[in-house]
């Protein structure tokens, strides 16, 4: 359905990683962390997106070696994120939202892993998660979003 090159899938595959990297602040992630990252990326995918479902299953798939992966992949979280945001730009936009939705919800187990009780999600985390949705929107709805591209004066 969707031409991706190795590199490429690897790209989208780290897309989350890249993600709760941005959270925790550091590369290197403990086995609750590694535990609830995991959980995240099974109730990740929803929606009619085959790509999302696609991507979440070979995560999963990889889970033997992709953490490594990562810890040898060199890009920057800004770096990785805006090459996986590159890379939904030849989808559909519905598609590209949606798996960039379900990216965000593994970084939103995650967090919600990490606040009071593995119930709530902190304040700081809800603010870096943020953060990092701008990152992954689009050209389009970056523009979208511009203020100065209003149809209404300032």
């Amino acid at each position: 359905m969707y031409e991706w090159s190795d590199a490429e899938w690897l790209t989208l595959q780290l897309g989350p990683v890249w993600v709760i990297s941005a959270l925790l602040g550091r590369s290197h992630f403990d086995e609750l962390e590694q535990d609830a990252f995991w959980r995240a990326v099974e109730e990740a995918p929803v929606g009619d997106s085959a790509l999302t479902w696609q991507l979440m299953q070979a995560i999963s798939r990889n889970r033997e070696w992709l953490l490594d992966e990562f810890m040898l992949d060199g890009r920057s979280i800004v770096t990785g994120l805006s090459q996986v945001t590159s890379l939904l730009e030849r989808v559909s936009p519905e598609i590209s939202r949606e798996t960039r939705e379900a990216i965000l919800r593994v970084g939103s187990g995650v967090a919600r892993a990490r606040g009071p009780f593995g119930r709530r999600i902190t304040d700081h985390d809800a603010q870096t998660l943020e953060l990092v949705a701008q990152l992954l929107e689009s050209a389009a709805e970056t523009a979208a979003n511009n203020p100065l591209n209003a149809n209404v004066a300032l």
